[in-house]
């Protein structure tokens, strides 16, 4: 063996060792980094999330503007996509026909309580109309000011008519009584000449008995005792005859004016019925009035007008115009899937992002589940289940850019965190799962 040989082979060792110690240097790094990742699995902590996709809606959604009565259209002050303020007029309607109505009913309810104001002073028998002053002021009106002349006279002329009936009555009673008082004195006057006449028979009567008197002279005085004691007869029925036509023509008089007052209150009380009728039509006539004008009745956009035309017809009930609010909290609309709807619930935080402006590099928007459905819906399009969950972000949580151009209908990515969990769990939970269900006998 060469010298050459042999330093070649003398050399070898050391190599083999070096390898060694290159090989021991990398299995312990190699343990050394799966034992930092074993611990990193088993202490890092990662954020659970249920992800979604979802809309844009509105918390009250849209208004649909109609009308109860319709009418004819007479300006039109907006157009789609005009943003509008509550109470904003937005349509007027033609008032001739609702303005007619009205001020038929406040005439018609007008008279009726100048009408009421006589049947009342006719009940109360008071001498004279005093007209409320609400009423009062209505005089201007050339037609409530001959109502109210008309039902003057005829009141004038009614209670004339009773006052002259009553004074018939009275008349009358002042005669019966003056014929009663006659009646009494001739009465007691035929009583008295009757008692002398009784004395004088009484002693004619002894001198006949004695003959001192002739039969004439006796029954001279007996005919005249029977006229007065005929004439006692007859005024004491006199008495009671004209007692009873006493009460009778007192009974008339009396009936005269209750008839007058039991008239004027029957009539009051079909009045009053219709007053209130009345009253409750010119509520309903000035009501329509109001809605001749057609206002905003929030602050929003105005989307989808279904009224183009001056002078063409707008149906009662029939849709107008929408308007879809500016002011509300935006709601976005999630299909959460049902995986993950058992870890989601309302209260909880929210991330929200829109992707139509991506381009803009907008943070993520804060939010909160509001609401999750209690049952399970299917999509009518991908026929996939989910759970409608809804989630409400405030209009000043999206910046300005934003907000002014978001509408309902939108997409929005919704993320809802849901906890923290460790690699290691997220790791074996599949395992764990599937030992779990794989040790049951069939």
């Amino acid at each position: 063996m060469t010298s050459r040989s042999m330093t070649l082979h003398g050399a070898a060792p050391p190599a083999s060792a070096d390898w060694r110690a290159l090989i021991y240097i990398g299995v312990a790094f190699i343990a050394g980094v799966l034992g930092l990742c074993a611990v990193w699995a088993l202490l890092a902590r990662l954020d659970g999330a249920a992800v979604a996709q979802g809309v844009v809606s509105v918390e009250s959604s849209r208004k649909t503007i109609q009308h109860l009565e319709g009418g004819i259209v007479r300006e039109i002050l907006i157009r789609d996509g005009d943003l509008v303020q509550q109470g904003a007029v937005l349509i007027r309607l033609d008032p001739t026909r609702v303005d007619s109505a009205s001020e038929l009913y406040r005439n018609q309810l007008a008279a009726a309580l100048i009408q009421e104001v006589r049947l009342i002073a006719e009940r109360e028998m008071n001498n004279e109309m005093v007209l409320p002053k609400d009423v009062a002021d209505l005089l201007t009106i050339p037609a409530i000011a001959r109502v109210a002349d008309d039902q003057k006279r005829q009141f004038a002329v009614r209670r004339e008519n009773l006052l002259q009936a009553v004074q018939v009555a009275e008349a009358q009673i002042a005669q019966a009584v003056k014929e009663a008082q006659q009646n009494d004195i001739d009465n007691e006057t035929a009583k008295s000449i009757l008692v002398n006449i009784r004395r004088e028979l009484e002693s004619v009567q002894y001198l006949y008995d004695k003959n001192l008197v002739a039969l004439p002279r006796l029954t001279t005085l007996q005919r005249e005792q029977s006229r007065i004691e005929g004439t006692i007869s007859n005024t004491e029925a006199g008495k009671e005859r004209l007692q009873d036509k006493l009460r009778e023509l007192t009974v008339r008089r009396d009936k005269t004016t209750q008839e007058y007052r039991q008239e004027a209150a029957a009539q009051l009380g079909d009045l009053q019925k219709s007053i209130a009728e009345l009253r409750q039509q010119v509520v309903v006539s000035n009501d329509s009035q109001r809605r001749i004008e057609v206002r905003a009745p929030i602050t929003g956009v105005v989307q989808q007008m279904r009224v183009f035309t001056v002078g063409g017809v707008v149906r009662p009930g029939d849709p107008i115009l929408d308007i879809v609010p500016i002011s509300d909290d935006l709601i976005i609309r999630a299909k959460v899937q049902p995986l993950d709807a058992d870890r989601v619930s309302a209260g909880m935080d929210a991330e929200v992002r829109f992707p139509s402006f991506r381009s803009l590099g907008l943070p993520v928007i804060r939010g909160k589940v509001t609401a999750v459905s209690r049952d399970r819906l299917i999509d009518d399009v991908t026929k996939e289940p989910y759970f409608d969950t809804q989630v409400a972000v405030g209009r000043r949580q999206v910046p300005e850019i934003v907000s002014s151009k978001l509408s309902a209908g939108m997409p929005a990515d919704v993320v809802i965190p849901t906890g923290e969990r460790t690699v290691f769990s997220y790791l074996i939970a599949p395992l764990v799962e599937r030992f779990h269900t794989s040790m049951r006998e069939r």
